[in-house]
């Protein structure tokens, strides 16, 4: 192959696109190049649970000649994005064996934009954890230290983007799933607004509205450029976010505005920052006033604590939900042989509440985008850590415990700055700015006002441009 390895390691999607159209190397070489970075490293992380050799191989005979991604490899998650034909467990030992009979919406984009769909990423069951130890596959490991969680729920992703398997992969993220590993692994990563993505045909909406569909990935530019190529309305979609002003790649490479942007330190529910992620926090104002921007304190004028309630509330009702068709489907029962214990147990708390409490935990988590409504009357974007620790280690979040009480608790301080996003259905992203003395990363996370996703895109390509960190590589790496 005239592409080297190296060549390849170092490319992201847009480059990697870029070298296909100019002729440097063909589809079918990217793609190998893809399983091979697969086969070195993810022996050591697991972040790839299913390779698809053979469906690469059909998509390549019929690629669109002109598609802007021709040829770029891409790596699915093992829940929403059905790709027919494959395989999909949901991280679930009680849904092993079951295989898609359509493709997701998401999955026909990315086909017409050109790419390659290598292979299926680990995953908790039903992507209900922020951190990738499921007892199906088994743990994912962060590439940056191997005793630390890579976050969850789109930890495999993570995993094999950060360690350079795939420049890009799909995630999806109902209370930080995305923004979370892309902090742990170093990427960037944003969560889209509210009906900006399609979830369909498989679901009208996920987690009653919570959850947003799109990618990890390495540049801002894949990002935008990945945005710009899945954001076009979905027939009978129950929300649709604004129309944009423009392409999101071109946002992505101009000066914003001098913005506005409110510092929220203080993360609530009786928890304080690390040290580490202080002076992270502290930093990154600085940056931003640094690049013209005003960087003032604020805080979140809603109960945290009382969101974290209706949370756990949405999640256990689903869970009931996944866990009751599971059985039903199979014809076995919801038992501890076929699903995490922690699961069964919010099921059970799930099928115990009545609609109105559920009803109210619905409004309680709408009522947040009033609240953050009234915080951008203010502030143009929200600035915060992503998460109030450094990466966790591997013990935390232990799905197989019998207290589901004291997972759901451990889940929502973990997720206490990402979550408001969710609630709200804004757009807010993760970006890999800082790492700790020890080189873990730390994102930062900032937040827009709904549809809002072009000013997110400026501010990052301004402090990817400030602050590269393109050349970062894990100790573990393709």
């Amino acid at each position: 192959m005239s592409y080297s390895d190296s060549d390849y390691l170092q490319s992201d999607a847009t480059a990697l696109a870029a070298a296909i159209r100019d002729g440097q190397l063909s589809p079918a070489e990217a793609v190998a190049h893809a399983f091979a970075a697969i086969d070195r490293v993810n022996p050591q992380l697991n972040a790839v649970i299913l390779t698809l050799r053979d469906q690469a191989d059909e998509q390549l005979r019929h690629l669109p000649a002109d598609a802007p991604l021709r040829g770029v490899p891409v790596l699915l998650k093992d829940d929403c994005p059905t790709y027919a034909g494959v395989p999909m467990s949901y991280g679930c030992r009680a849904a092993r064996g079951h295989v898609s009979t359509q493709d997701h919406e998401i999955v026909r984009r990315y086909k017409a934009a050109g790419m390659v769909i290598v292979g299926v990423t680990n995953l908790p069951e039903f992507s209900g954890n922020i951190a990738t130890s499921p007892t199906l596959h088994g743990p994912t490991l962060n590439p940056w230290d191997a005793n630390r969680t890579i976050g969850g729920s789109s930890g495999g992703a993570a995993a094999a983007v950060a360690a350079r398997m795939v420049p890009v992969a799909y995630g999806n993220d109902g209370a930080g799933s995305i923004r979370i590993p892309a902090s742990c692994g170093g990427l960037f990563g944003l969560r889209a607004s509210r009906g900006r993505t399609p979830c369909g045909p498989v679901s009208s909406e996920n987690w009653g509205g919570l959850v947003s569909h799109h990618a990890l990935t390495r540049s801002v530019r894949d990002s935008a450029l990945l945005l710009d190529l899945t954001d076009s309305p979905e027939p009978g979609a129950l929300y649709a976010a604004p129309a944009k002003s423009g392409p999101y790649v071109q946002a992505a490479s101009r000066q914003p505005r001098a913005l506005r942007i409110g510092v929220i330190s203080q993360p609530g529910m009786g928890l304080r920052l690390d040290d580490d992620v202080a002076a992270a926090l502290d930093s990154a104002a600085a940056l931003c006033r640094q690049l013209g921007h005003r960087a003032e304190p604020i805080a979140f004028n809603f109960d945290e604590t009382a969101l974290a309630d209706a949370y756990v509330r949405i999640i256990a009702a689903y869970t009931a939900l996944e866990v009751d068709a599971l059985a039903a489907d199979t014809g076995r029962p919801p038992d501890a042989d076929g699903f995490e214990p922690v699961n069964l147990g919010l099921a059970e708390f799930g099928r115990s509440l009545s609609a109105p409490a559920l009803l109210a935990a619905r409004n309680t988590a709408n009522s947040v985008a009033r609240s953050l409504g009234r915080l951008f009357a203010d502030v143009d974007v929200i600035l915060t850590p992503v998460m109030p620790t450094q990466p966790p280690p591997m013990t935390a979040l232990d799905v197989r415990g019998p207290d589901w009480r004291a997972f759901a608790d451990e889940f929502m301080r973990g997720t206490v700055f990402t979550r408001p996003a969710n609630a709200a259905g804004i757009p807010a992203m993760s970006v890999p700015l800082f790492q700790t003395a020890t080189g873990l990363p730390i994102g930062i996370q900032f937040m827009a006002p709904y549809g809002d996703e072009t000013t997110l895109f400026e501010l990052a390509g301004q402090l990817e441009r400030a602050r590269p960190w393109a050349d970062r590589l894990p100790p573990v790496h393709a």
